[in-house]
Order: C-alpha cells, then structure tokens, then sequence
C-alpha cells in the first residue's frame, strides 16, 4: 500500500492558485482530503511563503529561485546545478519517501522525463489534464486523465500505457452552504436582464471572441441582455502579442455597458458569480479535456451551453443535463443557439438535472475516494 505521496506540478503557479488554474486546483483540493500523508511541492509566486501546513496529513513547500540564481544559472550559463526537480526530490527525501512512496507528476511530461532521469527506481505516476503528444514517457506508465476522451486520446499513443480516468470535482460544502452570491445589482444590472455569462481565459482556444461576436448581433435586437465575462482580459498571449485580447477588449468597448468585464476572479470565490447568469456558454475552439467552468455552473444550479468538442460531452448531455453548441461554430450559430436555448422550455428542469449530476459524480470527496481506488490497485 503506498505509504506517502509527493504531488508535484510545472512551476508556473503557486498553490492554493490565485487564479484560474485547475492543474493545481485538482493537487490541492486532493491533497488535503486524501488519508494518505503527502506533500504538494510547486514553485514559489511572489507574496507566498516557503511552507504552509494544511493539516495533519499534509503540507504545501514552495520552491523559490533568487533573482541572481535565475540570472546566472538559468539565463546566463544554463548549468542550473541546483534544478527544480532535484530540489523536488530534495523535499521528498526529507520527507522519508520509502519504495512504498509515489510522486505524482501533473501535467507535465518534460517534469516527468527530469524526475525519472534523476530518481529511475522511483514509483512515479502523471496526471495528465491536457492532451499533448507523448514525449519520452515510459511505455507502461502509469496516467491519470479526468475523462474518457483524454483516456482515449492517449491510449491511442501509448498502447501499453495504464490510464485510468479521476475526474475533476467542485466543493459541495462551499455550494450547499449559506453565502452572499453577487447579485446583479452589484453590478449595476436589471433584474430583467438576461444574463451571459462566460469564465476563461482571454484566449482562442476558448472562444471568447467568437462568444463576443455573437453577443453584438443578440445586442442589436435585445436590449434585455447583458454579457458578463470572468477572465483576465489584459492578458498578453505571447502567440500574437496581446492582439486576442486587444479584439476582445474592442469589442468589450463597443458594447459599453452590455458587456462586464470583471478580470479574474480567485477560484475559491467564483461560486459567488454564477448565481449572476442566466445562462453559462462554453464556446470552446479546441477539444476540451474536461472543463472547471461546466461542474461549477451546473453545480451552481445554472444551465450551460457547451462545445462539443472534447470531453464536456460526458457530463453536458444534451437535453439530459445541459445543450449542445452546433457545429460548425460561427457568431451567427452561436447566437441562434442562445435565444433557442433561453427560450427552452426544459431550461430549468436542464438546470436542476446538471446540478443533480454533479452533486452525485463530481465532489471532492468523491474523487480524492476515487484517486485513492487507482493508487491502491496500482501499487497494493
């Protein structure tokens, strides 16, 4: 039975994550649920600490590198004789790892590569939340995916390879318990309005643009609605320098006060935002693997409007338990999917079958049970 666990992730964001970031929401949200004693080892984001304890079983221990080690070692030279993966085992061997400890990798296949290379005797499994071409993983490894499509997706890559599919989760206590939700008042918004209601990053992958776009023309010949956007619209993607977000913000401009953008929202307090829509829309341009914002939505109560692409499909069904975005996507098919689907007269009951899904298959508590399942039965 494994007796530790080292869960580790690609150092870009500190953990709890400030913002949208499921990789290292999923860590900890597990992290402190499950029985087994454990470690989250990440990267060290300014105004965090070296060390927070969680509880009994677990603790999160941040990696920092000083400005002159980055310049020097990681810029200049390139030897970086002190790595992020070394110093990852360095925390895991103080924490007395046995050959009955696992580190479980997410996300991140050139961490993985570095572990390996450095600890080749050490159980090692990856949870993988994106579909990326496998690269110099072990034919057999061992992988978690949070849905049947990634499962699939690298299955196909890797034939040998053992996946099993752990879901992401939401937090029923934060969602059943007594909170202020925004209203949209707060907001300076009629009751009347109807309400989009969109949460994601800036970028094409997620559809925002085109969502925007079809927005204009819904705007044109309804005054009722209002289109609410969560996500960081200042963002500068490196692909095109910034010029997405730009459009976005163009856009943004010319629909005045149709269009709210509220910037990024600390994952911890979105479930105070959704009470505010309508209807959610998830017009995803890539194939999702699984999606944060569609269980947090239907878990709010709140009909979503989803891609087809990717694994949204698994939980989203159409007519069961959400609706379905035709293909192909455009802002006109968009739009027209919007008022059929606020005009639905299944709308509520779709609402409060999605809440009922999620309430029985995606808890934290279910899913650390579930994570702990595999990790047994791989490793018993």
């Amino acid at each position: 039975m494994t007796d530790k666990i080292i869960f580790t992730v690609t150092p870009i964001f500190s953990i709890p994550p400030r913002g949208a970031a499921a990789v290292e929401t999923w860590m900890y949200q597990v992290a402190q649920r499950t029985s087994i004693p454990n470690r989250l080892v990440c990267i060290k984001n300014e105004g965090y600490t070296d060390f927070t304890p969680v509880n009994d079983n677990c603790s999160i221990h941040r990696i920092g590198f000083s400005r002159i080690y980055k310049r020097i070692f990681q810029k200049w030279t390139r030897l970086d004789p002190l790595p992020y993966s070394q110093r990852i085992l360095n925390i895991a061997k103080d924490f007395h790892i046995t050959d009955d400890s696992i580190v479980v990798v997410h996300n991140s296949m050139k961490l993985y590569r570095q572990i390996r290379q450095r600890a080749p005797q050490q159980k090692i499994v990856i949870h993988m939340h994106n579909a990326f071409e496998p690269k110099g993983l072990d034919q057999d490894v061992k992988m978690i995916v949070p849905s049947n499509f990634l499962r699939d997706f690298y299955q196909n890559l890797l034939p040998k390879a053992d996946i099993k599919v752990v879901a992401n989760g939401i937090d029923l206590d934060v969602y059943q318990s007594a909170y202020t939700p925004v209203s949209k008042a707060d907001l300076g918004i009629s009751e009347n309005d109807k309400v989009l209601f969109y949460a994601g990053r800036i970028v094409p992958d997620k559809g925002i643009l085109l969502l925007m776009q079809a927005f204009e023309k819904l705007a044109r010949e309804h005054d009722d609605m209002k289109l609410v956007v969560v996500g960081d619209h200042l963002e500068v993607n490196k692909a095109d320098n910034g010029a997405y977000q730009r459009e976005v913000r163009e856009i943004a401009e010319r629909l005045q006060g149709r269009c709210i953008m509220l910037g990024s929202i600390a994952p911890e307090n979105m479930h105070c935002y959704y009470p505010l829509a309508d209807l959610v829309v998830i017009p995803s341009q890539f194939q999702e693997p699984f999606c944060m914002v569609a269980i947090e939505a239907m878990g709010a109560g709140k009909p979503v409007l989803v891609s087809t692409r990717g694994g949204m499909v698994e939980f989203v069904r159409e007519k069961e338990t959400g609706f379905h975005l035709r293909e192909p996507m455009t802002a006109d098919s968009i739009a027209q999917d919007i008022m059929s689907t606020l005009q639905s007269p299944d709308i509520n009951d779709m609402a409060k079958c999605g809440q009922h899904f999620v309430y029985n298959n995606f808890s934290w508590a279910g899913v650390t049970q579930r994570f702990e399942d595999v990790i047994n039965n791989w490793f018993h």
